[in-house]
C-alpha cells in the first residue's frame, strides 16, 4: 500500500487529509489509475515522496508516503 497525504485545497477536494491505495510504479501512474484522484494534476500540484520533493515518474515502493501539494508550497 502507498499512503497519499493531501494538504490545503488538495486535500478539501479529496474530502481527506490523508488515504491508503493500492502500489502504483509512480506517483502519475497513481493519479491516472484512479478516477477519484483525477483532480490531482501535475500542473496544479507538486509532489513529495517519503517527504522529499519528488517527480511525478520518480518510482514509488510498497510502504511510501505520497504527499501532494499547491504548486507553491514549501516542505
Amino acid at each position: 500500500m502507498i499512503r497519499l497525504l493531501f494538504f490545503a485545497q488538495l486535500a478539501e477536494r479529496a474530502g481527506a487529509d490523508e488515504m491508503s491505495v493500492p502500489h502504483r510504479p509512480t506517483p502519475g501512474a497513481l493519479v491516472a489509475s484512479r478516477v477519484d484522484l483525477s483532480f490531482v494534476k501535475p500542473a496544479g500540484a507538486r509532489v513529495a515522496v517519503n517527504r522529499a520533493w519528488s517527480h511525478w515518474d520518480a518510482p514509488l515502493a510498497d510502504g511510501d508516503e505520497v504527499a501532494f501539494l499547491p504548486p507553491n508550497t514549501a516542505l
